[in-house]
């Protein structure tokens, strides 16, 4: 850690919200419910459950497999010969902070309580009495949601003073960037328009102009770009000619450097494309 984090941390009074690392998906994701059941009905032989996993279609490695049953033991006691330890063994539930990721946790949380499966439902109920701030964490995920679906951006206001209210240092970030460019975030919680048909222009545009990059020049471009078909280009000229209007052609494009002709080119590229 660099002398300049520290010091920057030390103006601003409070150490930032510090993230633990992304757990990335696992193979054996899939297949945690299965070995938390089999461990709770005293099956502890990682050979045994491996080679269960590999009928089950497991094809990650046998490390994994242990090491999960590591993290499975330390949470879990072992059964003990007195009939109330083996009660108590026999009545744990499945953590879900074992057999979750944080972006399977995360999807529970964005997903409509109606979509949900019965096992889900649960397992975000056990989530959500884990902590009391996972639960005041839902509780604003899921107002939140409702303003982008229902279009209630009247509500921002007050959201935004729940969250300083919470004290959750998670939405920090979150709420910066949504201070920073609140007209455009109440605009996109409130009105019914969106950008996204001029960001498919955009990135058309794009694709075309890399696409050519290094072999044709802006002639070329201009062609691809304002290409119609024949049967649009007809009615466009039909159209001017009841008008009475001159039609405007476009200036035929000049010989590229070697020599070749950009219909020719154009012709090959759009039907490569």
């Amino acid at each position: 850690m660099s002398q300049r984090t520290l010091q920057r941390w030390i103006a601003t009074g409070n150490i930032p919200y510090a993230r633990r690392k992304r757990q990335r998906a696992s193979l054996l994701d899939p297949y945690k419910t299965y070995l938390l059941k089999r461990w709770q009905q005293g099956c502890h032989k990682g050979a045994q459950l491996e080679r269960e996993l590999r009928a089950k279609g497991y094809k990650g490695s046998q490390h994994g497999v242990y090491r999960y049953l590591e993290t499975v033991k330390a949470s879990i006691p072992a059964p003990s010969k007195h009939k109330k330890a083996a009660k108590l063994a026999s009545s744990i539930q499945p953590n879900p902070r074992l057999t979750l990721s944080a972006s399977q946790a995360t999807w529970l949380f964005f997903r409509k309580r109606e979509d949900l499966k019965p096992e889900e439902q649960e397992t975000l109920r056990q989530l959500r009495q884990a902590s009391p701030d996972l639960e005041v964490t839902y509780q604003l995920v899921e107002e939140f949601l409702h303003m982008v679906r229902e279009r209630t951006g009247e509500r921002l206001d007050s959201w935004l003073k729940k969250v300083d209210a919470s004290h959750l240092q998670a939405f920090h970030t979150f709420v910066t960037g949504v201070q920073k460019d609140k007209d455009a975030v109440l605009a996109g919680l409130t009105l019914p328009w969106s950008n996204g048909p001029l960001e498919g222009n955009v990135n058309r545009l794009k694709l075309i102009k890399r696409s050519m990059y290094g072999r044709a020049e802006f002639d070329l471009l201009k062609l691809r770009v304002l290409y119609q078909s024949k049967p649009i280009q007809e009615r466009k000229n039909k159209y001017k000619n009841r008008q009475a209007q001159p039609m405007d052609r476009l200036k035929k494009p000049r010989r590229m450097k070697n020599g070749t002709n950009p219909r020719s080119t154009r012709a090959g590229i759009s039907k490569v494309t």
